[in-house]
């Protein structure tokens, strides 16, 4: 069974992630595992102290926790829904509970516009630092049956391809049309089609029988929201690595601009970490 892990702030972005992941979950027949965790404010003093103590906190937090269970299994009555509260760094407690647990297929999160998330974290950073394949929503996003992922990808710069084969598992995990969209300038087509790298690309992404697309344009970011709107794409799927476009694309000011303004939810599949 796919199991699904969806984080939460218990803020109403992180409790709509919640929601989509739920209905995600319905629809691949997956359990879910609703996570949150804490810090306690302290008091900025010559000795910091805790703005309560965190026994307090905790409670807060695990009554926090029982009812939006309560709340979730009301209307998700046919999910196998559990949670989890720690207390710690939101990606330091994942990685240690993903350890000490099971490899989720996805981890849920909202996107708030990359402002603070989980005091302090940002989207972007969730999209970049977890190892496991994060899938942010965008405030206001309600499910609906994803039928076209967008793989924004760049041809020139894949020097790992483990990324694709989890892109394929996530194309049997979920049935839809895979759109691989490469934009460049002055590209040619010759160029991809006969690139070695190119023919790597297309030797393993065989499997979910993708669709290629390839756009001249200078401005890599508002092609993409171009080619998503005119498309009707449902998820957008990046590699966030060094040396890609996604490297110009994650500085900060394209940053807030694509997580600011995406309509859709964004899949972020890493390299393997050694």
């Amino acid at each position: 069974m796919p199991v699904i892990i969806a984080a939460t702030d218990f803020s109403e972005i992180g409790n709509d992630a919640v929601n989509y992941a739920c209905s995600l979950s319905v629809e691949l027949g997956a359990s879910l595992i609703i996570f949150h965790s804490f810090l306690v404010p302290v008091t900025f003093s010559d000795t910091p102290m805790p703005v309560i103590p965190i026994d307090e906190r905790q409670k807060i937090a695990d009554e926090r926790m029982k009812e939006l269970l309560k709340q979730t299994k009301l209307f998700f009555p046919n999910i196998n829904i559990s949670g989890k509260v720690i207390y710690g760094e939101l990606f330091d407690d994942l990685e240690e509970f993903i350890e000490n647990a099971m490899t989720p297929d996805l981890i849920v999160i909202g996107n708030n516009g990359d402002i603070s998330l989980f005091l302090g974290s940002t989207v972007l950073d969730a999209l970049t630092s977890i190892k496991y394949p994060v899938l942010a929503i965008p405030a206001g996003c309600t499910y609906r049956v994803v039928k076209k992922l967008c793989f924004a990808c760049d041809f020139r710069h894949i020097n790992d391809f483990s990324p694709l084969h989890k892109l394929v598992a996530l194309t049997q995990l979920i049935p839809a049309e895979l759109h691989v969209l490469s934009i460049d300038h002055n590209w040619k087509p010759t160029d991809h089609e006969t690139s070695e790298i190119s023919l790597k690309i297309h030797t393993v992404l065989s499997p979910a029988k993708p669709q290629y697309h390839f756009v001249d344009n200078p401005d890599t970011d508002t092609a993409i929201k171009t080619f998503i709107e005119s498309n009707n794409m449902d998820w957008l799927l990046i590699i966030p690595h060094k040396h890609s476009f996604f490297e110009r694309l994650f500085h900060k000011s394209h940053t807030a601009e694509l997580i600011h303004k995406s309509s859709i939810p964004i899949i972020a599949l890493h390299e393997n970490i050694n």
